[in-house]
C-alpha cells in the first residue's frame, strides 16, 4: 500500500518532490522517484510485500518501462510464475514487478490479468506513453488534472494542488453531494481536477489524455444454478478471497464490529492463521447506545482472537474536523469517519495491515432499504385512503430520535417514497436530501453554475429506464457503482491511509462481486431478510446469534452533540454571515434546517454534518488555499472559534 504522484509534459524535479511529500502519510517507509524527459513518477511506500527488494519505481529488464503502484496485486504469485516461464527475468519478489512484464506481454490489456486493489502509473519510454489505471471496484483512488499539454496525477488531490493550479469550487459537485451524499463519475469538488472512475484506464500520449473503461459492472445470468450449489460455490470463493487478502510479509489483523461481514471474514482468517489480532472502536458514557462493542467482544471470544477495544469518551472530537477534511481533500458527509480515523491510528500501533468487511451490504442486499422493496409491495396492498388517513398521519407524528433509534426517520422516508414505483421509491430512500429541500439549500450562484441543479443525474441513470430489469438489480448497480466506491471505500481509504494502515476488503474482490451479482435476487434477499445466502454459508463458521443478528450499523452521536455541546458551534459555523460569505448555500434554508434539528422536529444529523463538511472544505481549501493541512487547527476555520468546546 502506498501513495503515488507524478506528471507528464514537463520537467520539474522540485515539484515532483513536493507532490510526493504531500502524501507521506500514505507510505511512511520510503520514497522513490523516476524522472526523465517530460515525465516524473513518485511513490511513498508502505512496505508490506517484499520488504527487502520491493522498492519502487520498478522497471523492466531494459529499463524502458517504469511503474509505481498503490495497492496490492493479490494474484502476483501466479503471475510471476507465468511471466518467468515466458522468459522474463524477475529482479524482485514483489507484486509490483509483475505489472511491467505483463505490459510487455499484453500492452494496454495488461490490466485484465490483475486481481487486487490498485492505482497504477506506468511510463512507456519508447512510446512516450503514460498509463493510469484504477481497480475495478474503486478501492484505491487516483486523481488527475490537465493544464494545457501538462498532466498531473496523484493518489490524493493534495499532490496535484502542489502544482499551483487555480482553485475553484465545482458547482455541479455541490448539487450532487446534496442529492446522493457523494459525487460519482470523473467530477471532483475542484474545477479542473478529475478522478479516474473505477474500472477505467487513462492514456496520455503526445499531449492528449483519453479515458476509457476496461471493465464495467454488469449483471449476467446465463442460467440459474440450484441454491445449495450456489451456496457451496460461494463458500469456496469466500475462503479463496480471504486467503488472497492475507498474503503479506507483515502481520495482518482485522477490524471487527461484531456484524456478520467482519465476523465471517475473521472466522475465515482464523481457519488459516494461528493468531489474529482484531480491533474495535466505540463510545463510553452517554454515547454507549451507538456501540456494537459487546457483539465484537462476543465474536472475538468465540473465535479466539487477540482483541483490543478503543473506547472513546462521550465528547464530540470536533477538534479533528480540519484533520479529517485535510485527509479527504473534499467534503464527505460520513460522521463516523472520525471513529475510523482514531481506530486506524490505534490499529497501526500494532499491525500494518488489516482486513475489513466493506462491501457486504452492497453486494448481498444488507441495508434496510433493500428490504424496503418487500415492504413496499405489502404497503401497496393497503387501501390508499387507509394509508394516508391513519398510517402516514401516525408516522408524521413520531418524534425523530438522535439517541440511536432510527425507526421514525426510516418510517418517514419509507412513506415519502411509497407513492411511486419501486425504482422511484429507492431514489427517495437513497437521497441525502429530498429535491425540494436541496434546491432551496443551493445558492443562486451554484444553481446557475450547475448543469443539473437537482444533482440526481447519476442516481436516475442507474435506477430509472429499462422496465425489464428487477428493481433490486438496479439498486445493486447504483450501490456498487456509486455508493460503495465514492462513499464507503473513499472514507475507509482516506482515514486508514492517514496513518499508513493498509486495509483490505475481501468482499470487494471483483470476481466475488461478479459472482454474487449473477445470483438470482431471491438468493440474496428473502422477504426483508437480506444477505440470505451469505448468512446461510456463514453458519458453518458462526452461530445463528451472530449470523441472524439484526443489523445495527456503525453510527455516530453527532446529532445529539449538535443539540448539546456543539449547539453553539453549529449555529455559529452555519450562521447567516458565514454561509453567505462562502456562497455555496442559501443561508435562510440552512438556518431552517438547523432550527428543525435543534427543536427536535426532525433528525438532520447526517445532513447537517454534510453541510459542515462542505463549508469546512471550502473555507480550508478554497478560501485559505491551504497546501499543507497537517498543522491546520479548528480555530483556523472561519466561524469555528466561537462555541467550540475544549478538546477532550
Amino acid at each position: 500500500m502506498c501513495g503515488i504522484a507524478g506528471y507528464a509534459g514537463l520537467n520539474d524535479p522540485a515539484l515532483l518532490r513536493r507532490m510526493c511529500g504531500a502524501i507521506v502519510h500514505r507510505g511512511p517507509d520510503e520514497e522513490g522517484f523516476h524522472a526523465g524527459d517530460g515525465i516524473g513518477l513518485a511513490i511513498r511506500r508502505l512496505s508490506v510485500i517484499d520488504l527487502v527488494t520491493g522498492s519502487q519505481p520498478i522497471a523492466n529488464e531494459d529499463r524502458t518501462v517504469h511503474v509505481v503502484l498503490n495497492g496490492e496485486i493479490y494474484n502476483y504469485e501466479e503471475l510471476r510464475a507465468r511471466l518467468a516461464s515466458a522468459g522474463h527475468s524477475l529482479a524482485t519478489a514483489s507484486d509490483t514487478e509483475t505489472i511491467v512484464h505483463l505490459y510487455e506481454e499484453n500492452g494496454l490489456d495488461f490490466v485484465r490479468h490483475l486481481r487486487g486493489m490498485f492505482a497504477i502509473a506506468l511510463w512507456d519510454e519508447r512510446r512516450r506513453r503514460l498509463v493510469l489505471v484504477r481497480d475495478r471496484i474503486g478501492e484505491k483512488p487516483l486523481y488527475y488534472a490537465l493544464d494545457g499539454k501538462r498532466l498531473f496525477f496523484g493518489s490524493e488531490i493534495k499532490s496535484i494542488l502542489q502544482a499551483g493550479l487555480r482553485r475553484e469550487a465545482e458547482a455541479q459537485s455541490v448539487c450532487d453531494l446534496l442529492a446522493a451524499g457523494y459525487v460519482a463519475g470523473e467530477r471532483t469538488f475542484f474545477k479542473g481536477v478529475s478522478k479516474l472512475p473505477p474500472g477505467n484506464m487513462g492514456v496520455y500520449e503526445e499531449g492528449n489524455f483519453t479515458v476509457r473503461p476496461y471493465w464495467e459492472f454488469r449483471i449476467r445470468r446465463d442460467g440459474v444454478e440450484p441454491y445449495p450449489e450456489a451456496a457451496r460455490a460461494l463458500s469456496r470463493m469466500l475462503e479463496e478471497t480471504v486467503l488472497l487478502c492475507m498474503k503479506s510479509d507483515v502481520e495482518v489483523g482485522a477490524f471487527l464490529s461484531g456484524g456478520i461481514d467482519s465476523s465471517a471474514l475473521v472466522a475465515l482468517m482464523r481457519k488459516n492463521a494461528a493468531r489474529v489480532k482484531t480491533f474495535s472502536v466505540g463510545y463510553g458514557g452517554e454515547a454507549k447506545a451507538f456501540n456494537e462493542l459487546q457483539y465484537a467482544a462476543r465474536v472475538s471470544k468465540l473465535l479466539g482472537t487477540e482483541h483490543r477495544e478503543l473506547i472513546l469518551g462521550p465528547g464530540s472530537c470536533i477538534d479533528l474536523l480540519p484533520r479529517v477534511t485535510w485527509q479527504f481533500d473534499e467534503p464527505h458527509g460520513e460522521p463516523t469517519a472520525v471513529l475510523v480515523y482514531l481506530l486506524s491510528r490505534f490499529t497501526k500501533e500494532r499491525v500494518k495491515v488489516a482486513v475489513g468487511g466493506t462491501g457486504g451490504d452492497e453486494i448481498f442486499f444488507g441495508y434496510p432499504r433493500h428490504g424496503g422493496f418487500r415492504m413496499l409491495r405489502l404497503y401497496h396492498r393497503i387501501p390508499r385512503a387507509l394509508r394516508s388517513r391513519f398510517i402516514e398521519k401516525a408516522i408524521r407524528c413520531l418524534p425523530e430520535s438522535t439517541r440511536g433509534s432510527r425507526f421514525a426517520k426510516r418510517a418517514r422516508r419509507f412513506v415519502r417514497g411509497a407513492g411511486g414505483s419501486p425504482e422511484e421509491a429507492y431514489l427517495v430512500w437513497v437521497s441525502l436530501l429530498q429535491e425540494d429541500v436541496r434546491r432551496g439549500l443551493l445558492s443562486e450562484a451554484v444553481r446557475s453554475g450547475a448543469e443539473n441543479p437537482p444533482g440526481d443525474g447519476f442516481l436516475k441513470s442507474r435506477l430509472l429506464g429499462d422496465g425489464t430489469i428487477d428493481p433490486l438489480d438496479k439498486a445493486a448497480s447504483l450501490d456498487i457503482g456509486g455508493y460503495l466506491p465514492e462513499y464507503q471505500l473513499a472514507y475507509m481509504d482516506r482515514m486508514t491511509m492517514a496513518h499508513g494502515l493498509e486495509v483490505r476488503s475481501p468482499l470487494c474482490d471483483y470476481r466475488l462481486v461478479e459472482r454474487v451479482a449473477s445470483l438470482p435476487v431471491a438468493y440474496r434477499i428473502e422477504g426483508t431478510r437480506g444477505k440470505r445466502i451469505f448468512k446461510d454459508v456463514a453458519r458453518q463458521w458462526l452461530p445463528a446469534e451472530i449470523t441472524e443478528r439484526r443489523k445495527v450499523g456503525f453510527d455516530s452521536p453527532v446529532g445529539q452533540w449538535f443539540k448539546g455541546e456543539l449547539r453553539e458551534f453549529l449555529r455559529t459555523f452555519l450562521s447567516r454571515e458565514n454561509v453567505e460569505r462562502s456562497g455555496l448555500l442559501d443561508p435562510d434554508h440552512v438556518s431552517a434546517l438547523v432550527g428543525e434539528h435543534l427543536s427536535g422536529r426532525s433528525d438532520h444529523s447526517l445532513q447537517l454534518w454534510t453541510l459542515v463538511s462542505l463549508e469546512a472544505w471550502y473555507r480550508m481549501y478554497i478560501e485559505d488555499g491551504v497546501l499543507d493541512g497537517r498543522d491546520y487547527r479548528l480555530g483556523d476555520l472561519r466561524g469555528a472559534g466561537k462555541g467550540v468546546p475544549a478538546a477532550s
